[in-house]
């Protein structure tokens, strides 16, 4: 068992650790020379064949994003209140802050009782049986100690004992992952990173990912509670020996996991809970810090069901981080306050952001998030994972990562009449087929009215539907799949469509066409002035030559023959099947001018040959 220590500052959580264990966890020689804990600090002990490990936090006020590195759900809170003083401003925040952060099981210790008279000590019994009522030590023993002359410590030692025994630690079967609080390097070993696992197993050997440095190391040893073990399991304080990297690369805040695993984001959606004695509102878009077992960043606050949140009231909300985060399905996250340095509150991780996300105050949002709160808090995966794919269309692998699944252990759950799998995305069937029903009758329409028309493009598609792209492309992926529909020369179109010949000027055909297979094709406008026609004349002339499929419409003022648009789309396949490609580099190998490049590769991005990720580009699978 692992017991996190909680307490107002000078309350001697420090001195009861000693009494028990016979350890200093003050191991800073600051600590030691003021007398006040800093960071966190370890002890483990043996009784009665018990093995209990000890985490001793801060007490300061200062130092409250230490005590939050501290505390892990799969623990026993020792909340330690000093018989002088009783009740204070940190005693009443660290508890809050175990809660919030589920810790179900604790201990209360009155401590320094060798200094003061029995009145003082009855009020002090008095006032915390009152504040335990209202908070998850409602049924907490509580012993009277005074550490320094070890009174009542063999009591407490036995009743920590016994608690250790019935101890039931949850067996997590999701991946392994370990937040890092604590790092250094030790002679003849190397880097060692210290925490508690959060989830999952970890063996002697194992390859892990460590979120630092994005590259994978390997466990060559474990230590468990002080112990040599060939592995840890979740909620054991495990100490790794890493390979492959140094130990100024790994620091507080990290996270090593399988690799497998590996997902950032920089916003999610979290069930929000403010404490009641928060001393104001929480207002939409407020800044925030947020902490995230021993990872901490600064963020906004982005309320889904209001514009300020009154204290001791709950809603949906986003978290909009300024940096990227490791959040998982269920993660519990500790909110404080920017400018009162104090906490707000705290709250459950549902949902990545989509990067478009602007029907979040929806009812059909709320709704999403609440079902999922409700799976998630129950401790159903699979029904949060069955409302994600009710939802919209998801990616089976970001979701298998987001809520620690493997990816096939997904697709097989996936894997049934009421979901569509198709290039590693999922969607609802029923969705599924009211969209391909919607696309299928807006071709049928276009093509009895424009019977000499190849088909409708992509871009033309996704102006009459108010379908996201991705919605779009993987229905159209899954007509296509199915064969209930077909892909020619960017134009989708119905199977059975024949294109009826389209009339147009031969003559002046011949005269264009050299112009639009040329090296460097003319505009729209130079062609005009080359033929000497009006503008109107010339653009009215091709559209039943773009029609009869014999030139390609790029943008409004730029054509291509369907050879010459041939050609540069095997120039992208060359460049992307070597890297991803810059706009530079596609005019180094086209020799066309820079805006000729980039109304090319825009209509390639269109018709979903080229996929733009910023600065670059990639050639799409077909």
């Amino acid at each position: 068992m692992i017991i996190t220590l909680a307490g107002h500052v000078d309350h001697g959580k420090t001195a009861v650790v000693h009494a028990l264990t016979g350890i200093n966890t003050d191991r800073l020689k600051e600590e030691q020379a003021r007398g006040l804990t800093i960071d966190l600090g370890f002890a483990y002990a043996t009784f009665d064949e018990e093995r209990i490990g000890f985490v001793d936090v801060p007490g300061h006020r200062r130092f409250i994003h230490n005590m939050i590195a501290g505390v892990a759900s799969q623990q026993h809170a020792l909340v330690i209140i000093a018989a002088d003083d009783g009740i204070m401003p940190q005693t009443i925040e660290h508890a809050q802050i175990l809660e919030l952060l589920g810790i179900r099981s604790g201990t209360i210790v009155i401590n320094k009782i060798d200094i003061v008279e029995a009145t003082r000590l009855r009020q002090v019994r008095e006032s915390i049986g009152t504040w335990q009522s209202a908070n998850f030590l409602r049924d907490a023993s509580a012993f009277e100690v005074a550490a320094t002359t070890m009174t009542g410590i063999e009591e407490l030692r036995t009743h920590l004992v016994a608690t250790s025994k019935n101890f039931t630690q949850a067996e997590s079967q999701r991946p392994f992952r370990m937040a890092i609080d604590r790092s250094f390097r030790l002679r003849g070993a190397g880097t060692v990173v210290t925490g508690t696992i959060a989830s999952g197993q970890v063996h002697a050997g194992d390859e892990l990912y460590l979120t630092s440095t994005s590259q994978r190391v390997r466990a060559r040893g474990i230590n468990v509670q002080g112990r040599e073990r060939s592995e840890g399991r979740a909620g054991d304080r495990c100490s790794l020996n890493i390979a492959g990297t140094d130990v100024s690369r790994a620091k507080r805040g990290d996270w090593v996991f399988d690799p497998a695993y590996a997902l950032t984001t920089q916003r999610v959606s979290v069930f929000l809970t403010t404490l009641a004695d928060f001393p104001r509102p929480v207002k939409h878009w407020s800044s925030i810090h947020v902490y995230h077992l021993t990872d901490h960043c600064e963020a906004r606050l982005s309320l889904l069901e209001s514009q300020a949140l009154t204290p001791g009231s709950s809603e949906f909300a986003e978290i909009h981080c300024d940096s990227e985060m490791h959040f998982k399905a269920g993660d519990r996250l500790i909110f404080r306050d920017r400018d009162l340095a104090r906490t707000l509150g705290g709250g459950t991780v549902l949902a990545l952001v989509p990067e478009s996300n602007a029907r979040r105050r929806t009812k059909t949002n709320l709704q999403f998030l609440r079902l999922l709160y409700e799976a998630i808090q129950a401790g159903h995966m699979e029904r949060a994972i069955e409302t994600h794919a009710a939802q919209g269309l998801i990616s089976i692998d970001e979701l298998a990562r987001f809520f620690l699944y493997e990816a096939i252990q997904l697709k097989e759950f996936l894997q049934q009449p009421t979901h569509t799998q198709l290039n590693g995305l999922a969607m609802a069937t029923t969705a599924v087929e009211a969209n391909a029903n919607q696309l299928k009758q807006l071709l049928r329409d276009f093509h009895q009215v424009n019977p000499a028309m190849q088909g409708m493009s992509f871009g033309r598609l996704s102006s009459h539907v108010a379908l996201t792209e991705a919605v779009l492309q993987f229905t159209l992926d899954c007509l296509l799949d199915r064969g209930e529909l077909r892909h020619v020369n960017g134009q989708y179109l119905l199977p059975e469509h024949k294109t009826q010949a389209a009339n147009y000027d031969d003559v002046l055909y011949l005269k264009i066409e050299p112009l639009l297979d040329a090296p460097q094709p003319l505009s729209l406008g130079d062609v005009a002035k080359h033929l000497r026609m009006s503008f109107q004349a010339i653009e009215k002339a091709m559209r039943p030559m773009i029609a009869a499929g014999v030139i390609v419409r790029v943008n409004k003022n730029r054509y291509f023959t369907p050879s010459r648009l041939q050609s540069l789309q095997q120039t992208a396949y060359e460049l992307s099947a070597k890297q991803p490609f810059t706009v530079k580099q596609f005019r180094d190998e086209s020799l066309l001018g820079r805006n000729t490049v980039i109304d090319v590769l825009e209509y390639f991005d269109r018709q979903r040959i080229t996929h733009r990720r910023g600065d670059v580009r990639v050639v799409l699978e077909s």
